[in-house]
C-alpha cells in the first residue's frame, strides 16, 4: 500500500461507509497528531468522535459564504484573462498531446 499514489487510496476511502470514513479520520488524526515530522511529541489532543462527526457532516453554504472561505473563485484567480484565449490554448496542448 505503500507504493500505491494518493489518488488510488483516496477512490478506496470514498468507497467506505460514512462510520467507517469517520473511523478512518479518527485514527488518522491521532496518529498524526503524536508526532511531528522530527519524530517529536506534538502536545495535539485527538479529536473526539463527536468532532470527527462534526467535520464528516455536509455543510450548506451560499455562493458568498463559499467565496469568502475561498473554496470558489473566478478566472482571474486562475490568472486567466481570456476566456476563449485559454480554451483555445487547452485545445492546442491536447492536441500535441495525443498525437498519433
Amino acid at each position: 500500500m505503500a507504493d500505491m499514489p494518493f489518488e488510488e487510496i483516496l477512490d478506496q476511502v470514498l468507497k467506505l461507509d460514512r462510520a467507517e470514513q469517520e473511523r478512518l479520520a479518527s485514527m488518522l488524526h491521532d496518529r498524526l497528531a503524536e508526532y511531528d515530522n522530527t519524530g517529536e511529541p506534538t502536545g495535539i489532543e485527538p479529536y473526539t468522535p463527536e468532532e470527527v462527526a462534526a467535520m464528516m457532516r455536509p455543510q450548506k453554504l451560499t455562493p458568498g459564504e463559499m467565496e469568502t472561505q475561498g473554496l470558489i473563485g473566478g478566472w482571474a484567480d486562475m490568472g486567466i484573462t481570456d476566456g476563449a484565449e485559454w480554451v483555445n490554448e487547452q485545445k492546442r496542448k491536447r492536441r500535441e498531446r495525443n498525437k498519433w
